[in-house]
């Protein structure tokens, strides 16, 4: 369905399920464009025709490739300009000509502001994996690469997914392109087997192992959400005797664009990564993709399976999720609009000859311990109910020093939230209770008998009980003196005033300095807020239920109707507002980012009819409007 348009010189924004071909459909229309422009006798004096933009290296490089294949023989040139290569090796190949430029957008907008590369008279830019390009933070640099190019340029931009940011940079531009979207109503391709492990964050590495072994000439790729996280793994699986390594944004370009050619050769056969390879990468034969972490972003959920069952393979993907990742599932079942089959899972689906989890030096990524066959562990208890620690044998005998620093390392956290002590006297250990929780009123503390012991005197007398001492949620008086202590040392001229209702705290700053707090789409009033519950988290248990409202007393409502930046969205927000009441349906807003959604919620802050709840996920996330 691309072909045609593009081949007529629309500007197009396509849309569909990862592994669908994607690549194929701009590459193909683009090289016969190119021939025909050769037939008819137009030049462009070594000047690119065309420029792929991509998100990442390996996938520039898989594209540059694809054209290669189609147009060697054809005598189309193309090259692909990223980072982590030689830049003078990639001025040679452009000034002997090429016809495309396959690109990461800030090395191709660097080479622009060297007058290298020109765009003036290029005849189409292409937006691979359009989405990712502004997740990723390209943004600024494909406005420059577009101010430089031909207005006259046809625009191709292709994704999995949705980016309302896409289309907004499109427009722009003078882009008005024609959407096109195939299998709409599914995001995931149907031959794909996906599936849940409800288990232990203990437990996924026992399962990974097991589910590799019993997985037929597993050829694998695994995905966490950490750089360390995926090197730690990959070395574990070493370890373990898997052909594994990991690729992350860490390792330098050369090593990087080996790894994948060892990957696709099978030298290597699980690849443990980021997200660096979710998107566009189309290695064949691919049959296991498993989430080690659920990914933070819904949308990854789709591109990360995706990487199985290309081009009508049968593939399996299965997802862990433990206490840890629960939070990213429900985002994930929003967005594919449907649930994950849950696996049955028994105590014979975990291996039990695991070694010990290596260390990594974060800065190096190297071991930080020598590892060696000796260290083994296995389940404690191999039933499923009694999930506990595996233990490791010791390797050589230590000494006492070593015993003792290790048993300090391993000493259990003390929990600052609680005292406990065994008393006939509450008033005895009283003083002793406020100074370990950091009180200095009687009335900041409170009490509870949390185990009751026998009679002083046998018979008559007090209690011995045991007493377990916490502070009383009073907001106000937790809160203020930190505040005021930060406020202090930052050298702030700020005021700041703490109220509560039952289920919401309200934190409101004035003074000189507000301004501060609200430039940088509120970045430090937010950093405030992750503060405020960090230090209450430390001292008291947070009610789930409990809602935060940091906010500036005199940045309100009625100042933001009189600020140019955010007048678009109060008119916005009052324009809904009366949607609402003549419709008396709830009404949801367009997709906004996390500070215009957060002006929004402001300004209904107050209203006693109406309340605003967010629904979506990520940036996806909209407001929706309803009566309360």
């Amino acid at each position: 369905m691309t072909l045609r348009p593009i081949l007529a010189g629309k500007d197009i924004f396509a849309q569909a399920e990862t592994g669908s071909g994607k690549t194929a459909a701009f590459v193909i229309p683009i090289i016969e464009q190119i021939l025909k422009s050769e037939n008819e006798g137009e030049t462009q004096n070594k000047k690119a025709s065309y420029a792929v933009l991509s998100p990442t290296r390996e996938l520039a490089q898989q594209t540059d490739k694809v054209f290669q294949q189609f147009g060697k023989d054809l005598g189309i040139k193309s090259c692909c300009v990223i980072g982590g290569e030689s830049i003078e090796r990639q001025k040679d190949l452009i000034a002997n000509g090429v016809h495309v430029l396959v690109a990461t957008p800030g090395r191709l907008a660097d080479l622009m502001k060297q007058k290298v590369v020109f765009l003036d008279q290029c005849k189409g830019i292409v937006f691979d994996e359009a989405d990712r390009l502004f997740d990723m933070g390209f943004k600024k640099d494909i406005e420059f690469i577009l101010s430089k190019s031909s207005k006259h340029r046809q625009l191709v931009m292709l994704s999995a997914t949705n980016n309302q940011d896409v289309l907004r940079t499109a427009y722009k531009f003078n882009s008005d392109p024609e959407e096109i979207k195939l299998n709409e109503d599914s995001l995931l391709v149907d031959h794909i087997d996906h599936n849940l492990a409800m288990i232990t964050q203990q437990e996924k590495f026992p399962f990974l192992v097991n589910l590799l072994r019993k997985q037929e000439d597993a050829y694998a790729i695994i995905f966490c959400n950490t750089q360390i996280q995926t090197h730690t793994l990959a070395e574990w699986l070493i370890q373990m005797k898997f052909k594994a390594q990991p690729i992350s944004g860490r390792l330098p370009q050369n090593k990087r664009t080996q790894l994948m050619a060892d990957f696709r050769a099978k030298k290597v056969t699980i690849l443990v990564c980021t997200d660096v390879a979710a998107r566009g990468l189309d290695i064949k034969k691919v049959n296991l993709v498993v989430n080690y972490d659920l990914p933070l972003e819904a949308a990854n959920y789709v591109h990360r399976i995706g990487r199985t069952g290309r081009a009508g393979e049968s593939g399996k993907a299965i997802s862990f999720c433990a206490h840890e990742d629960c939070e990213n599932l429900d985002p994930i079942y929003d967005f594919i609009d449907a649930k994950i089959p849950k696996m049955d899972i028994q105590d014979a689906d975990f291996a039990t000859d695991i070694c010990r989890k290596p260390f990594l030096d974060r800065k190096t990524l190297r071991v930080s311990s020598p590892q060696n066959d000796n260290y083994k562990s296995k389940r404690t208890d191999k039933t499923r109910e009694n999930k506990k620690e595996y233990t490791p044998k010791q390797r050589v005998e230590k000494t006492e020093e070593q015993i003792n620093k290790i048993a300090k390392a391993n000493k259990e956290r003390v929990d600052r939230r609680f005292f406990e002590a065994t008393t006939y006297d509450v008033d005895s250990v009283s003083t002793e209770a406020m100074k370990f929780l950091r009180i200095h009123e009687k009335g900041m503390r409170e009490h509870k008998i949390i185990e009751q012991g026998s009679k002083k005197y046998f018979l008559f007398g007090p209690r011995q009980n045991k007493i377990k001492f916490s502070v009383k949620p009073i907001y106000k008086k937790l809160l203020l003196p930190f505040l005021i202590e930060i406020i202090k040392k930052s050298t702030l001229d700020l005021f700041v005033k703490v109220s509560y209702k039952p289920g919401s705290l309200y934190v409101n700053f004035s003074g000189k300095d507000e301004k501060m707090l609200t430039d940088n789409r509120f970045e430090l009033l937010d950093s405030f807020e992750h503060l405020i519950r960090i230090y209450l988290q430390s001292r008291i248990v947070l009610p789930s239920n409990l809602k935060t409202h940091v906010k500036c007393y005199k940045n309100n409502t009625a100042k933001k109707k009189n600020s140019d930046d955010d007048a678009w969205l109060i008119k916005l927000a009052q324009k809904m507002k009366k949607e609402l009441e003549s419709s008396n349906k709830p009404v949801q807003f367009k997709t906004l980012n996390p500070a215009e959604r957060r002006i929004i919620h402001q300004f209904f802050q107050d209203d006693a009819k109406i309340k605003t709840s967010s629904v979506g996920d990520g940036r996806f996330k909209r407001i929706e409007l309803s009566f309360k």
